[in-house]
């Protein structure tokens, strides 16, 4: 009976013991719950009625990531998968940023190979528009010497000492032509077609002294040498540049007088009579005498610099060379004026129509189809445009005014409106060409 008491009080007491347990763990977790419930309450009165939705997110994502925390802390395994989703989250982000930082790059190196282009573009210009003026023309030339013609003793240095004081490119080289003389133009390849003669100068220039060319002559062989020569270098200029030949001739003709009985004295080649021959027998072959080695190496150099530049220059043409200032006065006041106006040019170039007269009717006509105009008006007749620019004034050399006249203005109309360019100028003037037109 004793026995049976005590095992039933043993087991009354752990049933006991684990209604305590469970009512003590459901009292925790209501606990827990009355818990969040009040922060949940707390804020939803903080926040109020309109943001209920707001605060019940906000609670919840603070419950999960406590929750998440905790089961953190309480397992090392969730620990572990944690991290592995954070770097996993993070990753893409550093992604992202080293992306950015490539195309930054990228954008900067091709704004730098732009601007390098740009700037290489502008230098390309600039070194084109140097050479279209002709200002590198000097420093791409090359004179082509050969041996035989620097071996000449006190020629050959005076030559090498003048090339070396102006600048000038010279090389020492074996000729196909013995002591001549050849230039080139070392031209860079995108310059080279801005060159309109290329690198080759057609021109070759032959040295001589003057034993050598006497002897040419008296063998009768530089006729020949000239052929030969042409033969080499078709389409080429020709210059025999020959080094006191006067004087050896008057040398040669003293001893020849002091010794009359002499039978073997030396005797004067036809110089005069072969050079006469170059000039009327043949197309682009000079000469030139010189009377020292310093006027000789003078004279390369200077030629040197007109080749270089002289395919840069303004084509001449029939108005430049007739009216670029060589029909205009010293003393003339608007000479500066006249050059700078071709209507001007062509006005002086007409003959005795003076520079004031042709100011004066630039400063009513200012160009030439001003005055066409009313010259081929056929409301006009022949009669009043002759005498159109009669009553225009100009100042005269003392002062005062002076008209332009009825001669000048008859002369400008019969000139400007001339039917045919085969007739005479002062012809014209008297009206032949008016007047034939008339009978036709």
């Amino acid at each position: 009976m004793c026995l049976e008491s005590e095992n039933d009080e043993s087991e009354s007491e752990s049933v006991m013991g684990n209604q305590k347990n469970t009512t003590m763990g459901n009292s925790d977790d209501e606990i827990e719950k009355t818990g969040w419930s009040s922060r949940l309450f707390a804020s939803i009165d903080s926040l109020g009625d309109g943001n209920l939705a707001q605060a019940s997110g906000d609670t919840s994502s603070q419950s999960i990531f406590l929750q998440g925390d905790i089961n953190q802390v309480s397992s090392p395994d969730r620990e572990d998968f944690s991290m592995e989703q954070m770097s996993r989250t993070v990753k893409p982000r550093t992604n992202v940023n080293s992306d950015k930082n490539s195309t930054k790059k990228q954008e900067k190196l091709q704004k730098a190979a732009l601007k390098a282009q740009t700037a290489e573009l502008k230098k390309l210009e600039k070194e084109k528009q140097k050479w279209e003026k002709g200002k590198l023309a000097l420093k791409s030339i090359v004179a082509e010497f050969d041996s035989k013609v620097v071996e000449q003793g006190s020629v050959g240095g005076h030559l090498l000492i003048r090339f070396a004081e102006k600048g000038l490119t010279y090389r020492i080289t074996s000729n196909p032509i013995e002591k001549s003389i050849v230039w080139t133009m070392s031209v860079p390849e995108h310059i080279l077609q801005l060159s309109p003669e290329g690198t080759e100068v057609r021109y070759v220039l032959l040295v001589y002294e003057a034993e050598e060319f006497c002897n040419l002559v008296i063998n009768e062989s530089l006729l020949d040498h000239v052929s030969r020569v042409q033969n080499c270098y078709p389409s080429y200029t020709i210059c025999y540049l020959t080094n006191k030949l006067m004087a050896y001739i008057n040398k040669r003709e003293k001893e020849q007088y002091k010794n009359p009985e002499n039978d073997n004295a030396w005797r004067c080649p036809p110089i005069e009579e072969v050079l006469a021959k170059l000039t009327t027998h043949y197309s682009r072959v000079h000469h030139r005498h010189c009377r020292d080695e310093a006027e000789l190496a003078e004279h390369i150099v200077g030629l040197t610099c007109s080749l270089a530049t002289c395919q840069y220059r303004n084509k001449l043409t029939r108005l430049s060379v007739n009216a670029n200032g060589s029909l205009i006065p010293k003393d003339s006041i608007d000479k500066n004026l006249i050059k700078k106006s071709p209507w001007l040019k062509a006005l002086v170039a007409i003959p005795k129509v003076q520079p004031r007269f042709a100011v004066a009717i630039w400063k009513k006509y200012p160009t030439m189809k001003s005055l066409l105009r009313v010259y081929m008006d056929p409301s006009i007749s022949v009669h009043e445009k002759e005498f159109l620019l009669e009553d225009l004034t100009t100042e005269g050399l003392l002062g005062g005014e002076r008209r332009v006249g009825q001669i000048c203005s008859k002369r400008v109309y019969r000139i400007l409106m001339a039917q045919s360019g085969s007739i005479r100028t002062d012809d014209v003037e008297d009206g032949a060409d008016f007047f034939r037109h008339q009978s036709s």
